[in-house]
């Protein structure tokens, strides 16, 4: 339901804030062609009775039914649904799983818990029945005809609620039952705000230790409110839900998302209205000239305002007018990671890959083994359906075979498979499990063969999360020739950047002395130095040689530098193609992508792109070995002194 889900809420919400300009109105054509495609792909999972289940030969979920059901409701406005498939599962519900009392049952829960919100938790019974109930009311317009039974079903449920509600502890199950009742004009407001909590940022519903099912269970309130028009407590609560957000408008797992969501779309909808709303904004940053000016009303008010500021600038933002607005500062800033696994919070992930004796698929170079271990870090359950992504190594194809076993196999280690999906970030494999054991370490191997050399091969990630949590993820990546398969970085200090590109070397073959000289006048070429190696600091993630220019050749960026000592950094798999020695003497050429700015001065970079040559000593071109390169070097170095390079 992913596939569907998402743009289907981002679309309602752009719709119902009239936003799609800030994305660009041609992206509104594209969300809607993926709510058609996963419709069309949620159909597979349809039973012959209208149900549904996480897997098809398994037995049919009511509040899976329900959810798609609600979904499909949703969508019928953008796409074309089928009156069929959307009321026969409202028909199955009220045929196979209602009652007497009113209440709805689930004989079969799915595996997937994050995906139900807190329909598991205190008073079940009742969140269960209201979020059907809920379903049946979105899809009420659609079925009525169809479903003769459809009133009466969930007049009985109201029915049930109504006599629940003053029972009911939990604030998820308050807020969903009340925003049924609303819909049905039933509304308790009392009840509904005795179980809400007052916060410095607005009014909540609170699930104690749960945030995530606190942000739907507002996003129930607001919409229950919202119904009953009662815009000013529902502001307080939409106020709330805003300051949870990220910055990036996340709201964490898929169905606090979802229901975030379609509540600030309908507050904002009414309230546009409804209500008054004139603001003018002033941000007045030091050392500009003019303040930056907001006008805000009431046709714009959705719309999100933002200005950059430096990091040391001093600000001030005055408001004036009527209406209210939030003010976020996100400040950016650039840090050395830690050397810990403290990104994988919520499962262990370790990934292998090693070469096979045998190759054994054809048009194969090497065949190699991609081995994932992984359990879920949780004391109270084990992990629900989750995804396994595997970013593939550039010129690798998977043993399709290997994966159709751990699929159909007696043991069946996963639920399916995927090549170059959309759910994937990299257009690679996708790997359903079905759940992850938070106590005995899961293991799923498979072969992937190497089909075309690559001249630079970059590491490839696993990552791995809940279907509907995709944010608590844990990511590891794999090498054939690297053991953590992490991306090679240089590293100055706490300051680092990417290293990812085959290593220079030393050559030691002959050189032609017109290739040397064209190779030190070509564009993009920095600097020519005879250097000095005095010192090497080797270290885990950088190789520092401190060198001594002894003679510039050819003055680059850095002025000023001979007889200097300057530090040039080489990743450590670089060691042995560089073979350099402390008291020998190079001539290096280096360009001037090579010199970043570290700590606001040039570091030396030697890159796949570095020229290093042995420089023979005097003595040493009295040899034969060395004789020939000692004399082009020097012909290279008196050219360069008298005439330079010729542009």
């Amino acid at each position: 339901m992913i596939y569907m889900t998402l743009p289907l809420i981002a679309t309602h919400y752009l719709d119902s804030t009239n936003q799609w300009h800030t994305v660009g109105m041609e992206r509104r054509d594209e969300a809607v062609n993926h709510i058609n495609t996963g419709y069309q792909r949620e159909l597979s999972y349809r039973k012959a009775d209208g149900s549904y289940a996480a897997w098809i030969e398994r037995a049919s979920s009511t509040w899976l039914t329900a959810y798609v059901a609600k979904i499909f409701a949703m969508a019928n406005h953008l796409i074309a649904v089928e009156e069929n498939v959307l009321c026969s599962a409202l028909k199955w519900l009220v045929l196979n799983k209602q009652l007497p009392d009113g209440s709805f049952k689930e004989d079969a829960p799915t595996v997937h818990g994050e995906m139900v919100g807190d329909v598991r938790g205190k008073d079940a019974e009742s969140s269960l029945t209201a979020f059907v109930l809920i379903a049946m009311q979105e899809g009420n317009e659609k079925c009525a005809k169809s479903v003769g039974s459809l009133h009466d079903s969930m007049r009985k449920a109201v029915g049930f609620l109504e006599g629940k509600l003053q029972k009911l502890t939990n604030p998820y199950a308050v807020a969903m039952t009340s925003y049924a009742m609303a819909n049905a004009e039933k509304l308790n407001d009392d009840m509904l705000m005795k179980h809400s909590t007052k916060q410095e940022a607005g009014t909540a519903w609170i699930v104690p230790g749960q945030h995530y099912h606190s942000l739907e269970a507002t996003a129930y309130a607001v919409l229950a409110l919202v119904k009953a028009k009662q815009y000013d407590k529902a502001g307080e609560a939409v106020h709330w839900l805003a300051r949870q957000q990220s910055h990036y408008g996340g709201s964490g797992t898929t169905q606090a998302t979802i229901m975030v969501f379609q509540a600030v779309a309908e507050y904002r909808t009414q309230v546009k209205n409804d209500q008054n709303f004139n603001l003018n904004v002033e941000l007045s940053v030091a050392g500009r000239r003019k303040p930056v000016t907001w006008s805000i009303s009431k046709d714009n008010a959705h719309v999100t305002r933002s200005d950059k500021i430096d990091i040391n600038k001093n600000f001030n933002v005055t408001a004036k007018g009527t209406g209210t607005a939030t003010l976020s500062v996100l400040t950016l800033y650039y840090a050395k990671p830690a050397e810990k696994n403290s990104d994988c919070k919520h499962f262990d992930l370790s990934v292998k890959i090693e070469r096979e004796s045998v190759v054994n698929y054809p048009g194969a170079e090497e065949s190699y083994k991609l081995t994932m271990e992984f359990f879920y870090k949780n004391e109270a359950r084990d992990a629900t359906m989750s995804i396994l992504d595997v970013g593939l190594l550039t010129g690798f194809k998977v043993d399709e075979r290997d994966l159709a076993e751990l699929a159909t196999g007696k043991d069946r280690f996963i639920q399916k498979f995927e090549m170059d999906k959309e759910l994937s970030e990299r257009g690679s494999l996708i790997l359903y499990v079905d759940k992850v054991s938070r106590t005995d370490r899961e293991r799923i191997a498979f072969r992937m063969h190497k089909m075309n050399k690559v001249g630079l091969l970059q590491p490839a990630a696993v990552t791995i999360y809940e279907y509907y949590s995709p944010d608590a993820r844990c990511t590891k990546y794999y090498h054939p020739e690297k053991e953590d398969g992490a991306l090679s970085r240089l590293c100055l200090g706490d300051l680092c950047q990417c290293a990812e590109e085959n290593c220079s070397y030393q050559n030691k073959n002959k050189v032609k002395e017109e290739d040397r000289l064209e190779k030190a006048c070509e564009t993009g070429m920095d600097y020519v130095y005879k250097v000095t190696v005095v010192a090497m600091n080797l270290a885990k993630h950088s190789d520092i040689y401190k060198m001594k220019v002894d003679q510039v050749l050819k003055e680059g960026t850095d002025e000023g530098v001979e007889g200097k000592v300057r530090d040039f950094l080489a990743h450590p798999n670089c060691r042995k193609s560089l073979g350099f020695q402390v008291g020998k003497s190079y001539l290096l050429m280096g360009k001037s992508t090579d010199l970043p700015k570290l700590e606001a001065r040039i570091q030396y970079i030697l890159g796949e792109q570095t020229w290093i040559e042995y420089w023979p000593t005097r003595t040493e071109s009295q040899t034969a070995e060395h004789r020939d390169r000692y004399l082009g070097i020097s012909v290279l170095a008196n050219k360069l002194f008298k005439e330079g390079c010729s542009t």
